[in-house]
């Protein structure tokens, strides 16, 4: 049934042959038999075979109706509508076009567009050219979005023939027949494609001859479908426009031979009027003249009458349907009213009772926010200072064993005992290179990262500048620089040029103060706003 679903588009018959090897499918489980029901009625539908039952349709439309799948339902309902109009039961029809309608959620769905289609076809039938209308562009914008140009042809040729209806310009009528055109021809579709053109024949009957008889001319060749009397009198009448009598004459005999047309149109009693005048039958062609007028005020009378029928049956429907409204609310009116004054009473009771507690609930949430945002401002403050109060107990350490260390050189009396010993002890005494990233990162932690994006900022900056930076941040003066990395202060001084120069700070600025203002300041308010 799976593979039978995907060719129903591409090969229907096939899809059918499949489905008919199913044996016994009414012994299958209720969603395989629905499914089974839904893609056979299919598979006869786009075949064109004549569905005089609904009944297997029906099967499939019962099962999905209460289901969750709404394109199998919007399907069945498309399908028992199709059959419904096909066995001349419009209401029906109509009934179940608009339930697939409401059903189907996807305007990417060419099955919405089909509805969509024929629920304006049926209104068209009826003469409600507006609704009409209306539904034809609904299908205009369903087989846009699903990307069938052979569908979108049909729409737009509708939209053009509806356009023609109510009298719209004629420039709109004829550029949604192009673009019908345009996309039939483009799709392959020739049958589209020749009534296309024959209709835009019918259009430029009365104001361009030449192009209306190309393109009679052009779908008369194509099929004898537009080889009746009315296609032949269209021909004729533009020859005799065009004074081509005698090919005019060829095709007013092949109109007047077709013993299946009894109607006499418009068009035929001019063109034969036109022949016999060029015949010099001038009472027979003022005959002929007087029988088209005629004719031609009788249709457009009966389709006055028929328009104002068509609005009067719509204000009766309307004013009785208004009667039944105001019938329905005067029998409410009372109920309506108490109704409405208790659950008022009700409602302010409960939304006073709704409020109260809201505004309880977000008075408590905030308070306890509060609490929560100062509790770990605090707590973050205690860790920082304890992080700050370490690393200066570490480096204040370094600082008095290099203090010390300098006061126990002066009593050592042997020079390479002396230089062993020192050596030994400044590597205990001074930050090594090693050492210096653990400062860095302590201090960044410490200062919100403004290490690091200090070093982003300028790259030239590098670990030996970071870790004087480090230090005036814990407010280390040069002399304390010098003892922690063993620096002489010449050294030290050079080094903060370089680093004034490479943080692009004048000369005349001072570095320590720069440095703590903009990297050391620990900004109370502002952390405990960006908390909050």
């Amino acid at each position: 049934m799976l593979t039978a679903e995907s060719l129903l588009d591409t090969k229907p018959d096939r899809a059918q042959k499949l489905l008919l090897s199913i044996p016994h499918p009414c012994q299958l489980s209720e969603a395989d038999n629905a499914a089974w029901c839904l893609l056979y009625t299919h598979s006869q539908y786009r075949l064109y075979q004549n569905i005089k039952s609904d009944s297997l349709i029906r099967i499939a439309v019962n099962y999905y109706e209460n289901s969750h799948l709404s394109k199998q339902s919007g399907t069945a309902y498309y399908l028992w509508g199709c059959i419904l109009r096909m066995n001349n039961n419009l209401k029906g029809a109509m009934r179940a076009f608009k339930k697939a309608e409401s059903t189907l959620e996807s305007k990417r769905d060419n099955i919405k567009g089909l509805v969509e289609f024929e629920i304006g076809y049926l209104y068209k039938q009826d003469e409600a050219y507006k609704q009409s209308l209306h539904d034809f562009k609904q299908s205009l914008i369903c087989f846009t979005l699903s990307k069938n140009i052979k569908y979108q042809a049909y729409a737009y040729r509708e939209i053009s023939n509806i356009y023609s209806q109510l009298n719209y310009p004629f420039d709109s009528v004829m550029h949604y027949s192009n673009e019908a055109l345009k996309r039939a021809n483009k799709a392959g579709d020739s049958i589209n494609y020749y009534s296309i053109v024959a209709h835009q024949g019918e259009l430029f009957i009365y104001t361009n001859c030449t192009r209306s008889k190309e393109y009679i001319l052009k779908a008369y060749r194509h099929s004898t479908e537009y080889r009746s009397s009315h296609y032949t009198a269209l021909l004729s009448y533009d020859y005799s426009m065009l004074n081509r009598q005698d090919s005019a004459q060829y095709y007013l005999k092949l109109s007047l031979a077709d013993t299946l047309d009894t109607k006499y149109s418009v068009t035929k009693y001019l063109a034969m009027a036109y022949v016999a005048q060029n015949k010099g039958e001038h009472n027979n062609a003022f005959e002929y003249f007087k029988t088209a007028y005629i004719l031609r005020d009788s249709t457009l009378q009966q389709s006055l009458e028929s328009q104002i029928h068509r609005i009067d049956k719509q204000y009766d429907l309307s004013e009785k349907e208004k009667e039944n409204t105001n019938l329905k609310i005067a029998n409410r009116n009372k109920i309506i009213i108490i109704s409405l004054l208790i659950i008022i009473v009700l409602v302010l009771f409960i939304v006073a009772l709704i409020i109260r507690s809201h505004h309880k609930r977000k008075q408590s949430e905030h308070e306890i926010e509060n609490q929560r945002i100062m509790y770990k401002y605090q707590t973050q403050k205690f860790e920082n200072d304890q992080k700050r109060e370490l690393l200066l107990s570490k480096l204040q350490n370094r600082i008095e064993n290099t203090l010390r260390l300098n006061q126990l050189k002066v009593g050592l009396l042997q020079q390479e005992k002396h230089a062993a010993f020192m050596e030994e002890m400044m590597k205990q005494a001074i930050i090594s290179e090693n050492e210096w990233q653990y400062y860095i990162d302590e201090v960044n932690q410490l200062y919100d990262g403004k290490i690091v994006k200090l070093s982003e900022n300028h790259k030239t900056l590098t670990p030996a500048d970071l870790i004087v930076i480090t230090l005036i941040c814990l407010h280390k003066d040069i002399t304390d620089c010098c003892s922690l990395l063993d620096m002489s202060i010449n050294t030290m001084y050079v080094r903060r040029k370089r680093i004034k120069k490479r943080l692009e700070l004048d000369a005349d600025i001072d570095l320590d103060k720069w440095i703590i203002d903009n990297v050391a300041q620990y900004d109370e308010e502002k952390a405990l706003e960006e908390e909050v």
